[in-house]
């Protein structure tokens, strides 16, 4: 099920990146509720579709994931962030495969430490070389973690740098490394999933109807065009940017030096160098 206004804030306003999971239901009939969700531009959880399956298994996935493609305007722009479940692996490959497809840094950390034997020096240097937005730093990490730890570097590799590394990714991940705001949404339906799937469904219309019209009008209140999480986030780096020293390039392009390190601004394509 995907609500009509969900559909269109996703293929107009929303950054395409989705993050999809699954949370087991406590009825009788059991059953799991497969849940697809984005961010909106003030940081908050966007609900994209939702589904209803007998387990969490190949076949559930390829179901789910169909359906999700038929209300995605640009399949071939989207990034999909997941846990490492096979059936959505092979569903990916079947259903998406035009789109991009990251894991959740979490849960490869938790496969990772079981490697490792819980050794947190490891885990930082996984996590470091994760969030790197510059290739020469993200080279940096990986040959410091394969001299620290062999097994645990092979099994990067064999996971696939691009599905982990953000400045590997094919596609913009933006902040969404990890499939937390899933969890969050399945922690908002925790006390519901003893109830009967036509209860569930009616509750997740009310939410979402709900959150709709208080950001709505959250919206309305704002004094400028920017995001009350965007124009924090611009505020924080008001004061660090002073140190810059900008030499033009053209009427779009910038180079942008901070002492430490130099990036090209283009103003017409939105994008710097330094990727972050």
């Amino acid at each position: 099920m995907a609500l009509g206004a969900c559909i269109e804030g996703f293929n107009t306003v929303i950054c395409q990146v989705i993050v999809i999971d699954a949370t087991h239901l406590k009825a009788k009939t059991k059953g799991v509720l497969l849940v697809a969700v984005c961010k909106d531009g003030n940081e908050m959880i966007y609900s994209l579709a939702f589904g209803f399956a007998h387990s969490e298994c190949t076949e559930s996935w390829m179901w789910f994931l169909k359906q999700l493609r038929t209300v995605i305007r640009y399949p071939e722009c989207v990034m999909l962030v997941s846990d490492r479940h096979a059936g959505i692996f092979t569903s990916m490959e079947a259903i998406f495969p035009d789109a991009a497809h990251g894991v959740c840094a979490y849960h490869l950390s938790q496969n990772l430490k079981r490697i490792c034997k819980q050794r947190d020096d490891v885990i930082k240097l996984y996590y470091r070389a994760t969030y790197m937005y510059r290739v020469e730093e993200l080279d940096r990490e990986r040959a410091e973690l394969k001299a620290t730890h062999r097994k645990v570097y092979d099994e990067l590799i064999q996971v696939g740098i691009e599905k982990f590394s953000r400045v590997h990714s094919p596609r913009k991940r933006y902040h969404m490394m990890t499939t937390n705001i899933a969890e969050s949404i399945n922690f908002c339906l925790l006390a519901i999933r003893k109830l009967l799937i036509t209860s569930i469904t009616e509750f997740i219309r009310d939410l979402l109807q709900r959150w709709f019209h208080d950001r709505r009008i959250n919206a309305c209140e704002m004094p400028i065009v920017l995001t009350h999480d965007v124009n924090a986030h611009i505020k924080q780096r008001i004061l660090p940017s002073q140190r810059c020293e900008i030499h033009l390039i053209d009427f779009h392009k910038f180079k942008v030096d901070d002492k430490w390190n130099e990036a090209i601004v283009d103003l017409e394509q939105r994008s710097c160098s330094c990727r972050e």
